[in-house]
């Protein structure tokens, strides 16, 4: 680049003599003079080029520096305690294993307890507004009539609120069993080993560990926030939305049957929503554990293979790093040169 730079300028040298001698004809002249613009442009772009080489130059000399990082970190892990670390195996092998019962029982309770709850308040509102007592006689009616019917639509939507409450609490307190077990992972032991690693992977790693721990808090603290992707609307607007259309099914009023099919819709989902939740907290639970245990694999792994490294295969790379580096020193100091002309 560098020879070709001087080659274009020493054409726009004779071009300026030529201009400066008076007895050469005015036809050659016009030639040099379009000849010096147009190398002018080849000058303009051999140094244009330069400035974006030396930008990808400085992207190689990163890249030495991240294999020296990476060449350091070498003896960090070799030297680590592999005992810890298949302790720590065992340990997550042994919370993989309760995460799975807790969340299975956990699961049926929590569906347990919210159908429980449910049938308690149907079967209140179902005595209250169809039912009766006569002469110490209970009688049923199959339909209230359209004066009474707004009345029970406020109660029952009241009621749905205070259900949609009652499960955001019973899935909460159900989760919570699990939520505790994926607090017990040693992060510290964790990050004991990141920090063996280069820095490029220790950020990397840092970045994915904070990332699921966010992750896991907020879902789990949270259930209700994050809701499968199946529902568009808000847990309390899915609820409601049977409500509306009982009310609306009729005009003259709320027969029985409607009524306790409404009821019968609005459990169903909850059920639904309840097994949903469950299914994807457990999905990102063991997936959480799965990947601490695959991390220690592959830090195991590595260990490994390092320590089989021997001292010769150590200056060979180290050679082959610095050998790397001087060359791309050369090609950076031809680059300064044009750069600088």
């Amino acid at each position: 680049m560098n020879e070709y730079l001087k080659v274009f300028q020493a054409i726009t040298q004779f071009s300026d003599r030529l201009l400066a001698d008076e007895y050469k004809s005015v036809e050659i002249k016009q030639s040099a003079t379009h000849l010096s613009l147009d190398v002018e442009h080849c000058i303009d772009e051999i140094k244009q080029s330069a400035f974006r080489l030396k930008e990808l130059v400085e992207v190689c000399f990163k890249d030495i520096s991240q294999a020296e990082d990476v060449w350091n970190s070498k003896p960090r892990i070799a030297g680590a305690s592999p005992v810890e670390v298949w302790d720590q195996i065992g340990e997550l092998s042994g919370c993989d294993v309760r995460i799975r019962s807790f969340g299975k029982q956990s699961k049926y309770d929590a569906v347990v307890k919210v159908r429980k709850s449910w049938s308690d308040k149907t079967t209140k509102l179902k005595n209250q507004w169809f039912m009766w007592d006569k002469n110490n006689q209970v009688f049923q009616r199959d339909l209230i009539g359209f004066f009474e019917k707004d009345n029970l639509h406020k109660e029952l939507r009241n009621e749905v609120d205070y259900q949609a409450e009652r499960v955001i609490l019973i899935v909460e307190n159900e989760l919570n069993l699990i939520f505790k077990e994926l607090q017990s992972i040693d992060i510290e032991k964790i990050e004991f080993c990141i920090e063996c690693f280069d820095l490029h992977s220790q950020l990397r790693f840092r970045e994915r560990l904070q990332s699921i721990g966010s992750e896991i808090v907020s879902k789990f603290t949270e259930p209700l926030k994050y809701l499968p992707e199946s529902y568009v609307k808000t847990f309390k607007e899915t609820l409601k939305s049977p409500v509306e259309t009982l009310v609306h099914k009729s005009k003259m009023g709320i027969s029985l049957v409607d009524f306790e099919e409404s009821c019968k819709v609005i459990g169903s989902i909850m059920d639904d929503l309840i097994v949903e939740i469950f299914d994807e907290r457990m999905k990102l639970a063991i997936h959480t554990v799965e990947k601490a245990m695959m991390f220690y694999n592959n830090f195991l792994e590595k260990q490994a293979r390092y320590q089989q490294e021997t001292a010769q295969q150590r200056v060979a790379e180290k050679d082959w790093m610095e050998y790397q580096r001087l060359q791309l020193r050369e090609v950076q100091e031809c680059i300064e040169a044009v750069i600088s002309h």
